[in-house]
C-alpha cells in the first residue's frame, strides 16, 4: 500500500470530533512530507494539488458505492483522453542519436521530415498527466529491476525509457543476445548509486512457438501453450516491475500444441483440425503468465506487473505496405475520426479482465504483488502519425524524394514520441505503489 493510501486510510479513522483537528493537521503534514520526498521538482510526477483534487472528486462521486482496491482508484484513467498540441516543447525529450536502441525507431537522426509527433501531449479526460522525470525516475526505482517481456512494442518501450533514463545517467549494457530478428534480450544497467536493471525479454507470445516468430519466411508457426519460454520465467522472481506486452503475434496461422497434443488451429484450412481461434489462445496465454508471476512472487517483496493492452499498427488499407503512404499522416485522429478495431478492442477485453481476475486473487491473498493495466489501445489507435514509416535508416533520403516503392514501418513508435507517454503512465504506477 502507497504512503498516500495509508494517510487516506488512517484519517479515514479519525472519527471524534476531539481528534478532528489533530488528525487534520497529521494527514496534511504526513501528505505534504511525501510531496517533497517524491514530487518537489517542477516536472515530476504529479502536483500535490491535482493529486489532492482529483481523491477528493473521485471520493464524492464514490463514497456509497463498493471501492475497488486503494490502487486502482489513487490513479487517474489515462486511458481515456485527447492528443493536444503542446507548444512547450521545443525539441526532443533525448538525443536518440547517441543512445542504445533499435536504429529503425530513431526517427529525428533518420529525416523523419515532419516533427509534429513530439509535439503531441496526451490529455487524459479527468486528470493531467505529467511528463517522467528522469532523476527523480532513478531514484525511485533505486535498487530495483524492471522488465519488459514479450514481443517488439515491450522492447520499443523499454529502449525509450532507457534512452530518456541515460539523459542523466549513462549505463552499461551488461549482456546482450541479438539474432536476425532482434535483440531476443537485452539488459542495461545504470551503477551505484542508481543499482537499476532494466531488462527486455523477446517472447512475442509469451510461449514456446516455433515457425514464423523465429523465421519470417515461414508463414505459420507452432504453438506450445503449456510451456511458457525462458530466460523471463527463470528471471521473474528476480524482478521488481514487470510490463508484458503480447499481442500482435496471435492472430496469426497457428496449430497449437498442449500436453503434447494437438488441441486446435487458427486460419489453417489445409489442417483437419478444428479452428478454435486465437482470442481464447490468448487468454489462456495472459492467465498462465499472471498465474506464473504471481506464483513465482508471492513469497517476496512487493512487485509490480504491469500488462499493456495492444497498440495497434497503421498500416492504410488503401495502399500496400510497401507504398510509400502506408502511414504517411501527419496528424492524430480526433475524436470519433476513428475506432479501435473489433479484433484489438477484444484484445483489449481480455488483458482488462484476466488482470482484474489476478488483482482479486492477490487482494484476498494480501500477497506482494500488485496487478495494473497500461491501457494504451485508445491512445495509440489515434496516432497514424506515430511511426516511423519508411524512414528507417540514418539520414534516409537527405531531402531526396521517396520512392514509390519502399520498406515502411507502421507497427513500431518513434523515439523519442508517443512511446513516451506509455512511460510517463507507467511512472506514475509505481509512484503509488511507493
Amino acid at each position: 500500500m502507497g504512503a498516500t493510501t495509508q494517510v487516506l486510510a488512517d484519517h479515514g479513522r479519525c472519527s471524534l470530533p476531539t481528534k478532528l483537528l489533530g488528525c487534520f493537521l497529521f494527514a496534511l503534514f504526513t501528505l505534504t512530507l511525501v510531496y517533497f520526498i517524491f514530487y518537489s521538482p517542477p516536472a515530476s510526477f504529479i502536483s500535490y494539488t491535482d493529486t489532492f483534487v482529483q481523491l477528493k472528486t473521485h471520493h464524492q462521486t464514490t463514497k456509497n458505492s463498493s471501492l475497488p482496491p486503494p490502487q486502482a482508484w489513487l490513479l487517474c484513467d489515462y486511458s481515456d483522453g485527447k492528443w493536444v498540441w503542446d507548444d512547450s516543447v521545443t525539441g526532443p525529450r533525448y538525443d536518440s542519436e547517441n543512445c542504445d536502441m533499435k536504429s529503425t525507431e530513431k526517427c529525428v537522426v533518420n529525416g523523419k521530415p515532419d516533427k509534429g509527433y513530439l509535439h503531441w501531449r496526451w490529455q487524459p479526460a479527468g486528470c493531467n498527466l505529467s511528463a517522467l522525470n528522469p532523476a527523480e525516475f532513478l531514484r525511485l526505482v533505486r535498487g530495483k529491476h524492471l522488465a519488459f517481456i514479450g514481443d517488439s512494442t515491450a522492447r520499443n518501450q523499454a529502449e525509450a525509457l532507457v534512452c530518456f533514463l541515460s539523459s542523466v545517467a549513462r549505463p552499461e549494457t551488461a549482456h546482450r543476445y541479438e539474432e536476425r530478428l532482434g535483440r531476443k534480450f537485452w539488459r542495461w544497467v545504470f551503477p551505484a548509486p542508481h543499482r537499476v536493471n532494466v531488462s527486455t525479454y523477446w517472447s512475442p507470445l509469451l510461449v514456446r512457438a516455433e515457425g514464423h516468430s523465429e523465421d519470417y519466411a515461414m508463414t505459420q508457426q507452432a504453438v506450445v501453450l503449456d510451456a511458457l519460454t525462458e530466460p523471463w520465467t527463470a528471471d521473474v522472481s528476480a524482478t521488481d516491475v514487470v510490463v508484458i506486452s503480447a499481442g500482435h503475434w496471435f492472430p496469426r496461422p497457428a496449430m497449437y500444441y498442449e500436453d503434447g497434443e494437438v488441441v486446435g488451429v487458427y486460419s489453417r484450412p489445409d489442417v483437419k483440425k478444428t479452428d478454435i481461434g486465437y482470442l481464447g489462445v490468448y487468454r489462456k496465454v495472459i492467465r498462465r503468465t499472471l498465474e506464473y508471476v504471481d506464483a513465482k512472487s508471492s513469497t517476496g517483496g512487493d512487485k509490480l506487473v504491469v500488462v499493456a493492452t495492444i497498440a495497434p499498427a497503421h498500416f492504410d488499407s488503401k495502399y500496400g505496405w510497401n507504398h510509400r503512404d502506408a502511414c504517411s499522416r501527419t496528424k492524430p485522429y480526433e475524436e470519433g475520426e476513428a475506432e479501435v478495431a473489433t479484433a484489438d478492442a477484444e484484445l483489449r477485453k481480455v488483458v482488462l479482465e484476466e488482470v482484474a481476475t489476478a488483482a482479486a486473487k492477490t487482494t484476498r491473498r494480501r500477497g506482494g504483488v500488485r496487478f495494473e493495466v497500461l491501457d494504451v489501445t485508445k491512445m495509440a489507435t489515434m496516432r497514424p502519425d506515430g511511426h516511423p514509416g519508411p524512414y528507417l535508416f540514418a539520414h534516409a533520403y537527405d531531402g531526396r524524394p521517396v520512392p514509390e516503392t519502399v520498406g515502411n514501418d507502421c507497427l513500431h513508435w518513434c523515439a523519442p514520441g508517443l512511446v513516451d507517454t506509455f512511460n510517463d503512465i507507467l511512472a506514475k504506477m509505481i509512484v503509488t505503489g511507493v
